[in-house]
Parts: structure tokens; C-alpha cells; sequence
């Protein structure tokens, strides 16, 4: 026999490994719907889903994309506040260098008047 051949042992032994992993990705609705259609012996056939399962699965994906969709809003209102704390961080740099000249004009200012007081004594 030529390995290169599907036989239909092989194609049932891939259709039950795909099978299988697909079904391992199901999520709780699509694996609750598909034991209401269970219950209620319905099937979508070899490889088809029942209502209940197919509903489920649209309920999964919905839920999985709703989850996505916060994710994203919350990652986007950290980014935010990244940008707020770093202007925040600017702005209190600057008012910090403009403290220290304000200080330095003021040290200068103290000195000349200090000079002027000495001078006003020596008269």
C-alpha cells in the first residue's frame, strides 16, 4: 500500500483529530447548546452543529469580542493616563525650573539690598 493514499481509516482518524481539537475550543454557550440539542436529539449531522450549538457558538464569539472590545477601552484609558502623568511631569519640571530662577533672581535682589543696607550704615 502506498503511504502517499488516503484511506478511509486514515480520513477517520484525521476527522476525529480535528475533530478533537476543534471541539477543545469550544467555548461555554457553544458546549451548552450543544447539550440542549443533545437533550432534545437534535444534530446537525456528521459534521454539522445543532441550532443550540451554532447559537452557542455565536454567543461565545460575541462574548469573546465584547471582552476584546473592553480590553482595548481599558488599555486606551491606561494609555491616557500615561500621557496625563507624563504631562503632569512636564509641567511640574518646568514650574520646578522656573522656581529655581525665581529664587535665584530673589537671592540676587536680597543681595543688592543687603549691600544697600550696609552702605545706608556706613554713612
Amino acid at each position: 500500500m502506498n503511504p502517499n493514499y488516503v484511506t478511509a481509516d486514515r480520513l477517520i482518524a484525521l476527522l476525529a483529530l480535528v475533530g478533537g481539537v476543534l471541539t477543545g475550543c469550544d467555548g461555554p454557550w457553544e458546549n451548552a447548546g450543544e447539550k440542549a440539542d443533545a437533550v432534545a436529539n437534535v444534530s446537525g449531522g456528521a459534521f454539522g452543529n445543532g441550532p443550540q450549538e451554532r447559537m452557542g457558538e455565536i454567543q461565545d464569539r460575541a462574548a469573546r469580542d465584547q471582552a476584546k472590545a473592553i480590553e482595548a477601552q481599558a488599555d486606551a484609558t491606561e494609555d491616557r493616563a500615561d500621557e496625563v502623568r507624563e504631562t503632569g511631569d512636564q509641567r511640574a519640571a518646568a514650574l520646578e525650573r522656573q522656581a529655581a530662577e525665581i529664587r535665584k533672581n530673589a537671592a540676587r535682589s536680597g543681595e543688592v539690598l543687603d549691600q544697600q543696607a550696609d552702605a545706608t550704615r556706613s554713612k
